[in-house]
């Protein structure tokens, strides 16, 4: 590890030898339409994101944060199957943990906060592009985002009004419909209104017990206000409300990939509320800008059969404590109901007055409750083959008030080089109120501030070629673990995260465009969540060392006839290097082993073609690298997700504003997990996974006039 850190600081210091431009811009090389194919879209950042465009995005049916996972390098979604609750998503290995972790990656739509991973359950519609920004992002944005951010751009209005409707049947009885409409209003006044309505029957064969079915509504409206001086605001008003049935947890049994079988018919209700309030103000020095945020999230409840199985407990006597559901008596059950309230307010402020320096300070301040209950209902051995029925209740209240503020610096130093820092302090004030069995069992707060700090060097070497190299750090912070009841086992500590990075973009031509970059991550206390050993207890614990480094390779290549090809690449090496926890020492056998839901690698491969005549085709490909989960004995080599590739087609006709197409994905029918799940199963096998969906084909119809 010395001799990685070392030579990547050489490079810091030997890079002013590379060569020399002439009349090259110092200002930041932005992103050109070659890349973001399907947008308009000015003034992105090449250098550290991938952007999606949203003819991609439609061409991929990209309908969820989980079919994002892969399409940009080394971004990776572990899915948990009911609307986010309980992934985890990570960006070159920096990530949150699957239930009580702060957040690797922000979330954020036209740059407003959302909640974090578990609560950002919405599907994707309205799309003009998907920004993922790589590394920290310090100052940007209000909210510490330490591994990087995915930041949802929607459809701006025009100076005419545009209503679009689509319609799509798939496999399954897959239905999915949007209707969305732009445009001026009277006066100073434009709007944007989109609603979806998508439902499916869901792919598992549950032989008993309910399917994952699903029914969602989606919707926003913007009202948009641009005074002529100088001076806008976005009004945003949006809800999501999803009906689920099963998670598609499945038993890696060797037997039928999509088999199952339940006690009851096991479901999920998720309800999803935000409003905010953008204002931005253009000064003859600069732009201010006020983001006033809120954000409800509510899951009311979760229901999971625990043991996968419809075989029920001989009960005998009544429950020697409470449970939620009379029809629990039999059976093995988790029920958990939680929800998430946050409000936010950010001030940023940027200078620009001067041709080659500028700056820009900004304050963010964030409110976030969550409060749930989560129940247990387990068969409790009294004889043979006789189980008393027992109910085990924790309550939790989970409190933080976050307080920071920022600074970035950005010189041209010379008509080649630009120079950038960005500084930023955080004060995070987190407390946990916890009863476990009708018993408080935990009651307290902690400060868990930090700082972090970044400096970029940019050279431009010639008209077509930039380099970039960065040096960061940033710690995120500790909290609590609410499902433990084990002293001690609680609170966890922050995590502590030097990066470095070094890029290369180039444009060799007007039709094409590559960046390549190779990164670091020095972590320290790196945080992970795990069961506790004989118990149902699961919580958070502190890694002493882990590193992340890898490569990344980013191209998108237009071709004369009407073709297009992008690829993208990531390359990564995570390990564990050393975890001393005294009250498990069988821990340290993950020393040297590859990181929990960190895959070894991802490759997204794009071909289209678009003929004059109106029709376009299109195919592509999306792989992931091996990835583990690991238990409390950390020897549980077998629980891994090998690695998968999935294909996805379409074909396309144009005619009068009409737009149709016939698609398929995953058409090699593979069997994949999105996720692995602890402490189920009960001795059924290993660690259950999440399935994937299997093959869809399908017909989707729209028309934008």
């Amino acid at each position: 590890m010395k001799n990685t850190t070392s030579f990547i600081l050489s490079l810091f210091l030997c890079s002013s030898l590379l060569g020399q431009g002439t009349d090259a811009n110092a200002s930041r090389q932005t992103l050109e339409e070659i890349a973001v194919q399907g947008t308009q879209l000015e003034g992105l950042d090449l250098s550290r994101s991938t952007v999606l465009g949203s003819g991609e995005l439609e061409s991929r049916k990209v309908n969820t944060l989980g079919d994002l996972s892969g399409l940009a390098p080394n971004l990776y979604l572990s899915e948990n199957g009911i609307k986010s609750f309980g992934d985890v998503l990570t960006i070159r290995g920096i990530g949150n943990t699957q239930f009580f972790g702060s957040p690797g990656v922000q979330m954020y739509v036209d740059g407003v906060p959302q909640g974090n991973v578990f609560s950002y359950g919405s599907n994707l519609y309205d799309l003009e592009a998907v920004e993922v920004l790589k590394g920290p992002q310090l100052s940007r944005f209000g909210k510490l985002a330490p591994g990087g951010a995915i930041n949802l751009i929607t459809r701006k209005p025009g100076d005419e009004q545009v209503n679009r409707v689509s319609a799509s049947y798939a496999t399954f009885n897959t239905q999915k419909y949007d209707l969305a409409s732009s445009g001026p209003m009277d006066g100073d006044l434009s709007y944007s209104l989109a609603v979806q309505r998508s439902s499916s029957d869901g792919f598992l064969s549950n032989s008993a017990g309910r399917n994952n079915d699903s029914e969602s509504w989606n919707g926003g409206l913007r009202l948009h206000w641009d005074g002529g001086e100088g001076t806008r605001a976005t009004l945003g008003l949006s809800f999501a409300t999803h009906e689920l049935g099963a998670q598609p947890i499945v038993l890696r049994d060797g037997g039928d990939f999509y088999d199952r079988s339940t006690n009851f018919d096991e479901y999920t209700e998720i309800d999803q509320n935000q409003q905010f309030l953008k204002i931005q103000h253009e000064l003859d020095s600069g732009t201010l800008l006020s983001i006033t945020n809120r954000n409800e999230w509510k899951m009311n409840p979760n229901r999971l059969d625990i043991d996968l199985s419809n075989e029920p407990n001989q009960y005998t006597g009544p429950p020697v404590m409470f449970i939620n559901h009379l029809d629990s008596l039999h059976y093995m059950t988790s029920t958990i109901q939680q929800n998430q309230d946050t409000w936010s307010q950010e001030f940023h402020y940027t200078n620009t007055s001067s041709d080659d320096f500028s700056w820009s300070i900004g304050t963010y301040f964030g409110d976030d409750e969550v409060e749930g209950v989560a129940t247990r209902f387990v068969g409790v051995p009294v004889g043979l083959n006789t189980y008393m029925g027992m109910g085990i209740p924790t309550t939790y209240l989970l409190k933080s008030q976050n307080l920071a503020a920022s600074l970035n610096l950005e010189k041209a130093v010379s008509e080649i080089d630009l120079l950038s820092f960005d500084l930023r302090h955080d004060d995070f004030d987190k407390s946990m109120l916890r009863t476990n069995m009708g018993v408080q069992t935990h009651d307290s707060s902690k400060d868990f501030s930090g700082i972090a700090g970044s400096a970029n060097w940019q050279r431009k070497l010639s008209d077509t070629t930039s380099l970039n190299l960065r040096i960061g750090y940033t710690e995120k912070p500790g909290g609590y673990s609410a499902f433990t009841s084990t002293p001690g086992d609680e609170v966890f500590s922050e995590e502590k995260i030097t990066s470095y990075e070094a890029s290369l973009d180039l444009s060799p031509s007007e039709t094409w465009q590559v960046n390549f970059t190779a990164f670091f991550n020095d972590i320290e206390d790196y945080q992970f969540e795990l069961n506790e050993p004989l118990t149902m207890n699961y919580y958070l614990e502190n890694a002493d060392e882990a590193s992340v480094y890898g490569i990344e390779v980013d191209s998108t290549w237009l071709i004369e006839g009407g073709w297009a090809f992008s690829a993208s690449y990531g390359l990564m090496e995570s390990e564990f290097e050393k975890v001393s926890v005294p009250t498990l020492p069988a821990l340290s056998n993950l020393n040297g082993k590859q990181l929990t839901f960190v895959p070894s690698h991802s490759l997204s491969l794009l071909l289209s073609h678009e003929l004059d005549n109106g029709l376009s085709y299109q195919v592509g490909s999306r792989t992931i690298g091996k990835s583990y989960y690991w238990d409390n004995t950390g020897t549980n080599s077998d629980d891994n997700i090998g690695a998968y590739t999935l294909i996805d087609a379409g074909i396309g006709y144009e005619i009068n504003d009409w737009d149709i197409t016939v698609f398929g994905t995953n058409l090699t029918d593979e069997e994949y997990y999105t996720s692995l799940v602890s402490t189920l199963g009960f001795g059924n096998g290993n660690a259950p996974g999440v399935a994937g969906s299997p093959r869809v084909i399908g017909l989707s119809i729209s028309r934008e006039f």
